[in-house]
């Protein structure tokens, strides 16, 4: 579990509170009129090139010491990157393209380059590796003293999630040991996500509803997310509500009357949806924000 102190989930005590059942009833209601208010009208999300996954793709499998690695920024590079802006490049979508102005090699290096791995034997402080629903979501730096290095570089693309579905997208290649790659989208101005969704303002935020903090991936009708919850918040339950056109993810939890810290736990969970994500978006019920995929 990764720890962050003083943060809050939201949502209020549970203590002589409703029942489970109506509590979850409650943040489904909640999270339906989350989904029913949105509604993104702008040119963007409807013509432009709006990411709804991070851009960055792994070739290859990598060591759990290389994940931690990449997680945390550690980089190198033996090769000297090209500072210079390549040509405009397209974005394809089913519906059409887009010509987008690209980053330089380097400057797309920069944004997954945090600095070197620590001295060996030097244990950081922990960071935070998506695993998988069922895996841990948090490292502790271990002082394996690894980072990636690039041995050459290239531009390719990738396939990424956008408002429009899934596009594919200009991308610097980096290739490290092992004949593998890590690739980092290359469009220079994606634009913004939109503003969150309209939550209601007509009552209190339910007993025991606690916020999504990321979405880490969609495997047929199965839905990882992971929750924000209390370090003694206890019966942990994933809560979706789907839309046509979107799909709420949320929890429901039950607190702890006694003295307990003060922390955030991020607690992976899965859903099941009725039927697969496709290209909905996904948003957190309990602020209306939009969750890309693998943030």
């Amino acid at each position: 579990m990764a720890l962050s102190a003083c943060a809050s989930t939201g949502g209020v005590g549970d203590g002589g509170g409703p029942a489970v059942s109506d509590r979850h009833e409650a943040i489904e209601q909640w999270a339906g009129e989350v989904a029913d208010a949105w509604s993104p009208t702008s040119t963007a999300w409807k013509q432009g090139y709006v990411p709804l996954q991070e851009p960055v793709f792994v070739e290859g499998s990598l060591t759990g010491a290389e994940k931690q690695a990449l997680a945390a920024g550690w980089w190198t590079t033996k090769v000297a990157l090209p500072t210079d802006r390549p040509s405009p490049g397209t974005v394809v979508f089913r519906d059409g393209s887009l010509k987008a102005p690209l980053l330089s090699a380097a400057s797309s290096y920069q944004k997954m380059d945090m600095g070197d791995p620590p001295p060996c034997g030097v244990t950081p402080s922990p960071v935070v590796v998506p695993s998988g629903p069922d895996g841990s979501v948090s490292e502790p730096g271990g002082g394996d003293c690894v980072g990636l290095t690039v041995s050459g570089v290239s531009l390719s693309t990738m396939e990424l999630r956008t408002s429009r579905g899934v596009a594919t997208v200009p991308a610097w290649r980096f290739e490290i040991d092992g004949g593998r790659a890590v690739l980092h989208a290359a469009v220079a101005d994606p634009a913004p996500l939109p503003s969150p969704a309209a939550t209601p303002t007509n009552r209190e935020v339910p007993a025991g509803m606690v916020a999504a903090q990321s979405v880490t991936g969609a495997d047929n009708l199965d839905l990882h997310y992971s929750l924000g919850v209390g370090a003694c918040d206890h019966d942990i339950t994933p809560i979706v509500v789907e839309r046509p056109h979107v799909v709420v993810v949320t929890g429901g939890v039950t607190r702890d009357d006694g003295t307990c810290t003060d922390q955030l736990v991020i607690s992976p969970v899965t859903a099941s949806l009725t039927e697969p994500l496709g290209d909905r978006p996904v948003l957190d019920g309990l602020n209306g924000t939009l969750l890309p995929m693998g943030s």
